[in-house]
């Protein structure tokens, strides 16, 4: 048995039956153990167990579980620095830098001020569903009221992946997020999008503006922003129709980075129709232009969606520019990622397949795609019921023409 057991004497301490006693002989247990955040051997000390028997059981105990590897050191770490720790040692290298700003934002604006001070041992479900709480109520930075539904349902998913890493390096026994009640759930978000008429009459008040190439790549193609800006010219095959999309542009700390795409399947080739080829070529012309005339002051980074000095775009510019241009137009409202959310949906109504308008969009898998889309695949069921009844219960006449 690995450790040892001591005896000592204390003074004025109770019994086991609670009787007050002037001295009284104790036994304390020690041991060393792997700490499983450092991978450090350390000391550790049990103190006071009132009979021998007692003490030599907790040792057995602790020996078991550490040949078994089920033995979690008894180090006071607070929720703080693990999390922290967590950032550091783990998000940072796995991650993309977008995704690691964005769990560094939610540990540090709405976990550690909240619960970074509480032992990580003695985080509780009813300590996380207080936190959910007043998140939801008195959550936001500006004291102006309680964070969306959305906001905490990601704060829920970071603390959720974090404690789940506690859990497989020996830190916790259970997850306690597993046991909370107050878990939020948002509605589920239906996008604005335009209609085909809509669409066109965009594209047509667009015409030889900044915005008509990025409207035309997110509408028609459905690109997202950042990938819409990330495009170069050599990412664009002319003779087979095609756009290779293998990067994007993303706002990091108020700086335009050059990042991959969002996730592998983000990383695709699309066909595009000969009008958004011509729209490309037209504006690979005017930067063209743009480089003769400003020679050495341009910023040739090489996109074919740039500012007028070849500098590549803020993707929030993009966003806020757009919204402006629409409504001095007098158009109906949307967001610029909506855009793509109509191309989605012109797609799925068209007939396309969905496994095809997956892979088009980029997105992970074909549930995803499903999930965004559900309200149009209601209506190609209402149109696909449609012509099964005209099909069976229609004209006669009917039928055979369409033989």
């Amino acid at each position: 048995m690995q450790g040892s057991i001591k005896e000592r004497i204390r003074k004025n301490a109770r019994d086991a039956q609670g009787k007050l006693r002037a001295t009284l002989k104790v036994y304390d247990v020690y041991y060393r153990y792997m700490d499983t955040l450092t991978g450090k051997k350390k000391q550790a000390i049990k103190r006071g167990f009132l009979r021998k028997c007692d003490a030599e059981a907790y040792l057995l105990d602790i020996n078991k579980k550490q040949s078994e590897g089920l033995y979690i050191s008894t180090t006071d770490i607070t929720l703080k620095k693990y999390l922290e720790e967590w950032l550091s040692s783990y998000v940072k290298i796995n991650v993309r830098t977008s995704t690691y700003i964005g769990y560094e934002r939610i540990i540090r604006n709405h976990l550690i001020p909240y619960i970074g001070n509480i032992k990580l041992k003695a985080l509780t479900a009813t300590k996380i569903d207080e936190l959910y709480a007043h998140l939801l109520q008195n959550g936001r930075a500006d004291g102006t009221g309680g964070l969306s539904k959305k906001s905490v349902q990601y704060t829920h998913r970071v603390l959720n992946e974090a404690l789940e890493h506690a859990v497989k390096k020996q830190l916790l026994y259970f997850n306690p997020i597993k046991s909370i009640t107050n878990v939020p759930k948002p509605e589920k978000f239906q996008a604005t999008i335009y209609n085909t008429n809509e669409l066109l009459e965009l594209l047509k008040v667009a015409k030889d503006s900044p915005y008509e190439l990025p409207i035309a790549l997110a509408g028609i193609c459905g690109l997202r922003r950042g990938e819409c800006l990330g495009l170069k010219e050599d990412d664009i095959n002319f003779d087979n129709k095609q756009i290779s999309i293998s990067r994007q542009l993303i706002l990091i700390n108020k700086q335009v980075i050059e990042s991959i795409p969002k996730s592998n399947d983000s990383n695709r080739i699309i066909f595009a129709p000969e009008e958004v080829l011509e729209l490309i070529k037209k504006r690979i012309d005017i930067n063209r232009h743009h480089r003769e005339m400003l020679g050495n002051e341009y910023k040739d980074h090489g996109y074919i969606i740039c500012n007028d000095d070849g500098s590549p775009i803020r993707p929030d510019y993009l966003t806020k520019n757009f919204s402006n241009f629409i409504k001095s137009k007098g158009l109906k409202k949307i967001r610029f990622h909506d855009l793509r959310h109509t191309c989605a949906s012109l797609m799925l109504k068209s007939g396309v397949a969905m496994k095809t308008a997956s892979e088009i969009l980029g997105h992970s898998s074909i549930s995803i795609t499903a999930d965004l889309y559900t309200h149009v695949l209601q209506d190609t069921k209402q149109i696909a019921a449609n012509q099964i009844s005209n099909l069976l219960f229609g004209k006669k006449d009917d039928i055979d023409n369409k033989k």
